[in-house]
């Protein structure tokens, strides 16, 4: 079931930037399923072109100045010297303005630095992505309501198909992907959908998928045919 999946999670995830509690949560649900395991490769993706998809720009010149003297402000007087063991002088609740004051350096660092990639995001809004191409697919009088998206990797090789609204089918039946070039068809693999529909492929391909035309989805045996047979349900062109 689609509530049962962990998707609303994923791009926290990808980022690095969820709790503890949901984390593991996430962790967990990724070793049994193959659904939100593909999502999940999709947003890394993403995640990890954001650094490269805008020129460097430095810091404010005054962000030196304004943490080194914010540091000054917490700093506290040393504490008094003591006469006992240095083991316990060195874990005396004394030395916690200390700490403090270099809790708060980090804090306006990465303050600043989250300042700085905000900045970056709301560029890339703006931005031509070219880096992953994606492919919309559109449903046929066969399936009304279903859509899909294959995304293809940065190097054009492979990619990953996801689709919403299918129908489950029988056991005996699965959907399968084909690559379609020169009028000729090559199987880029099956897949099942959920009772809610939605389903995932990573797709593979004896050529590179930029290579391609077209794309499409028909309705196979299980395990797949040698052309197409059945329905097609889905398609779109690169």
């Amino acid at each position: 079931m689609i509530e049962e999946h962990v998707l609303d999670l994923l791009p926290a995830y990808a980022l690095g930037c969820l709790d503890e509690e949901d984390d593991l949560r996430v962790i967990e649900h990724l070793t049994t399923c193959r659904v939100c395991r593909a999502e999940l490769d999709t947003y890394s993706s993403l995640v990890n072109e954001l650094p490269f998809a805008v020129a460097e720009s430095d810091p404010p010149s005054e962000l030196k100045e304004m943490i080194l003297a914010r540091a000054r402000e917490a700093k506290s007087p040393a504490p008094a010297r003591q006469s006992l063991p240095w083991w316990q002088r060195i874990t005396r609740p004394r030395a916690v303005p200390v700490w403090s004051a270099m809790s708060l350096v980090l804090v306006l660092v990465l303050g600043a630095s989250n300042l700085l990639l905000w900045g970056r995001l709301n560029t890339l809004e703006n931005k031509p992505q070219t880096d992953l191409m994606t492919v919309p697919l559109q449903a046929t009088s066969a399936s009304s309501g279903a859509s899909g998206m294959l995304v293809i990797s940065r190097d054009g090789d492979h990619g990953t198909l996801v689709v919403d609204g299918l129908s489950a089918l029988d056991p005996a039946q699965q959907y399968q992907l084909w690559l379609i070039r020169d009028g000729k068809r090559t199987s880029g693999g099956v897949f099942s959908v959920d009772q809610q529909g939605y389903g995932s492929l990573w797709v593979k391909s004896p050529a590179p998928l930029i290579s391609y035309s077209s794309f499409g989805i028909t309705i196979e045996p299980a395990g797949g045919s040698p052309g197409p047979t059945g329905k097609k349900v889905l398609g779109g062109d690169l």
